[in-house]
């Protein structure tokens, strides 16, 4: 299942169009990532997620081509938004 729920974030050309490949690896990594990690801790599908992530990403590609800003901070400041009130703040909340 895994597999074919990353096949939907590779064959998905409108979420990397524009990024160079560097940042497009970058931003289809995290969400795979992302995705093995609610497979890993959580009971629930992560299929119910993959539509969610995939509008973050075009959102962020978006953003990327717009201003010019390397979708690695992107990810870096979306991380920081999705850390728990009171948790210790790490260089990298999640990693992919």
């Amino acid at each position: 299942m895994l597999e074919r729920l990353t096949e939907q974030f590779l064959e998905d050309e409108a979420l990397t169009d524009g990024l160079s490949d560097e940042d497009a690896s970058e931003l289809v990594g995290w969400l795979i990532g992302i995705v093995e990690d609610l497979e890993a801790e959580s009971s629930e599908m992560p299929e119910q997620y993959v539509g969610q992530l995939k509008r973050l990403g075009h959102e962020l590609a978006r953003i990327a081509r717009r201003y010019s800003v390397p979708i690695e901070e992107l990810i870096d400041l979306v991380e920081v938004a999705w850390e728990e009130p009171g948790q210790e703040q790490s260089p990298k909340p999640m990693q992919a």
